[in-house]
């Protein structure tokens, strides 16, 4: 796994939730026809995330079959990860 900065924040809003998952993303930054063909097709994925600015990046797998709504924001030490 990459041992790289946060690239950005990926908010998930998944089916049954009131409040978005926010995911720390490292590396390549997905677009958004990505995220839409994901969501589409129902795709199982692998992201590399951190959950705090210092810890370690690890592989987290989202099932987009279960994701309503999705945004990308750039990445900011003032912004906390939920996840």
């Amino acid at each position: 796994m990459p041992d790289e900065p946060p690239s950005c924040l990926l908010y998930l809003l998944t089916t049954g939730r009131e409040h978005e998952l926010v995911l720390r993303l490292s590396g390549r930054v997905p677009t958004e026809d990505e995220l839409m063909s994901w969501m589409q097709a129902g795709a199982v994925r692998p992201l590399c995330v951190s959950p705090h600015r210092d810890s370690q990046a690890f592989t987290f797998i989202v099932n987009f079959a279960h994701v309503v709504g999705a945004r990308i924001a750039p990445y900011s030490d003032t912004h906390t990860a939920s996840f």
